[in-house]
């Protein structure tokens, strides 16, 4: 048992859920960062050679094209984070400090694509970040705030030029552990079944850096020695042309560590609330992974946040209406149709969720 389990244990279920609830803040340094632009030399490198990170993630999402594809997805690990949500022991191509894996794809490409890579033999990731690349499906080059997203798989193939703004979103920022959305817009060609479409709207640019227990030991880890992250989601909405909703959850040990809701605007630096998750009901088939471990995936779901005046600010309802594909450590990514209130006027549409439910183990 890991010294974080055997404190888990030690304080019960409400101990550990307040020792989050006051930790969390003291290790979080982005409220200094809320409404402030996007430090522009701040460098955004793959770690592969790092002894400071052993993990890196890349990520773009699009929650509303059209259909059929409904959402696009590049959600990409460099390393394993050691973590129980996020590790796919099951399909490691290399150590998990050499590993890198990808789930990326759209509504109409599911099953695919999850791939698994040997950074060493199936990547190419240069060192200043100006070209990562996971296999041969996905790549992600430039620098900011320009860059070039490519996908190909399954008869499916995306390109596009991204501009990040300097609109950001900070969902963790410790000396160990940086965490961020830039507020993107894009422009592109995807091409389905011999059809070559033009796209064009706002996407989120992402990217992460922070230590792994594995830079301490190169091998696998039994799930009771990880970090007890056992649910996470993520969710984005595009509001209209200009404005863009992140949701999350994430809890540790049962306990909720976070849940948020993040405003930004292409001309707005953006807050952020608390919000509450509740699911409605669960799809009838559970999501089965590669290694037969099955999941619970959300069928209809609500958000509710009000803002520190207890005014609500928002409420949706949202149904799920793609598949899920796996890939997102553990667990899955897919899109939805909501509908509801924001700030008093109706609002509907699409959007994008990512989900992680390991609260089983």
């Amino acid at each position: 048992m890991s010294r974080l389990a055997k404190l888990r244990s030690g304080l019960g279920r409400r101990g550990w859920e307040l020792f989050l609830q006051r930790a969390y803040p003291l290790a979080d340094a982005t409220g200094a960062e809320e409404g402030q632009p996007f430090p522009a030399g701040y460098a955004m490198p793959p770690h592969v050679s790092s002894k400071r990170y052993g993990w890196t993630h890349y990520g773009v999402m699009i929650p509303d094209l059209p259909a059929p594809h409904r959402f696009f997805s590049i959600m990409g690990i460099v390393g394993t984070p050691g973590a129980l949500a996020f590790d796919n022991d099951h399909a490691l191509k290399d150590t998990p400090r050499r590993n890198a894996t990808v789930v990326s794809g759209t509504a109409a490409t599911h099953p695919a694509h999850f791939g698994s890579y040997s950074i060493d033999r199936d990547c190419e990731m240069l060192e200043d970040g100006s070209l990562v690349r996971f296999g041969k499906e996905v790549e992600i080059g430039g620098g900011y705030p320009e860059y070039r997203v490519r996908a190909e798989y399954a008869g499916f193939r995306l390109d596009l030029e991204i501009r990040n703004t300097d609109k950001v979103s900070w969902f963790m920022k410790t000396p160990v552990y940086d965490h961020f959305s830039l507020l993107s817009q894009y422009r592109g060609q995807l091409r389905w079944r011999g059809k070559t479409s033009e796209v064009a709207g706002l996407c989120t640019f992402e990217y992460a850096a922070c230590f792994s227990p594995y830079q301490l030991r190169d091998k696998p880890l039994a799930p009771a020695l990880k970090l007890p992250l056992d649910f996470f989601t993520y969710q984005i909405i595009n509001l209209d042309r200009h404005t863009q909703l992140l949701l999350t959850r994430v809890t540790m040990g049962g306990a909720t560590a976070v849940s948020r809701l993040y405003v930004r605007s292409l001309d707005g630096y953006g807050v952020r609330h608390d919000a509450t998750l509740q699911v409605l009901e669960y799809r009838e088939e559970p999501g089965i992974a590669p290694d037969g471990r099955r999941m619970r995936l959300p069928r209809r779901f609500t958000w509710d946040v009000s803002g520190d005046d207890g005014v609500p600010r928002l409420r949706i309802d949202c149904e799920v209406d793609t598949p899920f594909t796996y890939g997102l450590g553990s667990g899955y990514v897919g899109g939805y149709r909501y509908a509801g209130e924001y700030e008093g006027r109706p609002v509907s549409g699409r959007g994008y969720v990512e989900y992680i439910d390991r609260t089983d183990g």
